[in-house]
């Protein structure tokens, strides 16, 4: 049985990260959040494009031995993201990318792989799991990527082994079980129906980056499985057309009652430092652990009794007992 060691919180915001240029170049300066971004006493309100970085170790492979690193969803600001954290935190090879959905900020990233796999630099391919339908979006965005006789010439390309995975299985990397959690996403606009996005339970772990609702049958899979809860939050208020509000997110940690639930994807007007204020007293009102996350939060889970908390911002390690 694979191990988890830790997640690492490369990005936390929505397609367009934060801070907005609109707001910094906005003669009124109305928008204190995006002007905060870019100092160092609110660089936590700086965020790129949601995606998390999975460590764990294979089944039977001691301490000693590389962790295991699974990147989930590589959208348009992750290129950015890994300069910035990976040297930071000792990551190089990537064993797996999943992706949640076809989004810009979920998969417009894959081209910048081609620095792992350029003549074997850092590894030969990268292999890439997806749902169908995502396949069919890198496909259409990136037929070079799929087929490297789309290509033009001029360079190499990444090479990546694609997977698809089915909404209602679950599949395996290394030995760490990945089950999808389906959940609505928004509407597509012609048909009225939802479009889909995949969170996933991992190691007692569930993850949902982007959603307006969380169907029944999801909220099974969830259950019983869920220490860690990591979920949409793109406002402080209600439901957004595509988006949990943190009404939303709170009723689900309320719902799942994890050790601790961290909130992702932030738009440009919430602020880091005011929401966690806020959701303090929900741990002394209602048990309920929850904060907001920030780029490069590193989250270890490897002791089954507590949680620690650390990052290349705030060094001094937080411990949680579960």
């Amino acid at each position: 049985m694979a191990s988890l060691v830790e997640v690492i919180f490369l990005g936390t915001g929505t397609s367009g990260g934060v801070p907005n240029v609109s707001c910094l170049t906005d003669p009124a300066q109305s928008c204190g959040v995006c002007l905060s971004a870019v100092t160092d006493q609110g660089r936590k309100n700086m965020r790129k494009n949601t995606s998390l970085i999975v460590r764990f170790r294979a089944p039977g492979e001691s301490s000693s031995a590389r962790i295991r690193n699974i990147l989930i969803d590589c959208g348009k600001t992750f290129y950015e993201s890994a300069i910035q954290l990976f040297p930071r935190y000792g990551i190089r090879e990537l064993d797996a990318v999943i992706l949640t959905h076809g989004h810009a900020d979920a998969c417009y990233g894959l081209d910048d792989l081609r620095q792992w796999t350029l003549n074997g630099a850092i590894q030969n391919r990268i292999d890439i799991y997806l749902a169908p339908e995502t396949m069919d979006t890198v496909e259409t965005t990136f037929p070079f990527l799929v087929d490297a006789k789309n290509a033009t010439g001029g360079g190499d390309v990444a090479t990546f082994k694609y997977h698809i995975f089915k909404e209602d299985a679950p599949f395996s990397i290394n030995g760490l079980e990945f089950m999808p959690l389906p959940v609505h996403h928004g509407i597509y606009f012609t048909t009225s129906k939802p479009y889909f996005c995949y969170g996933f339970n991992f190691g007692g772990v569930s993850y949902i980056s982007d959603t307006n609702f969380i169907p029944n049958d999801t909220k099974a899979r969830m259950k019983g499985k869920t220490d860690i809860l990591i979920i949409d939050c793109l406002r402080v208020g209600a439901t957004h057309p595509s988006h949990f509000g943190l009404e939303d997110s709170l009723k689900t940690a309320r719902e799942f009652k994890p050790a601790k639930t961290y909130l992702v994807g932030f738009a440009h007007r919430t602020d880091h430092y005011q929401l966690e204020e806020g959701l303090k007293s929900l741990e002394k009102d209602e048990q309920l652990r929850i904060m907001p996350a920030f780029d490069g939060l590193r989250v270890g889970l490897q002791d089954e009794k507590m949680i620690t908390e650390s990052s290349w911002i705030d060094p001094e390690r937080t411990v949680i007992l579960k």
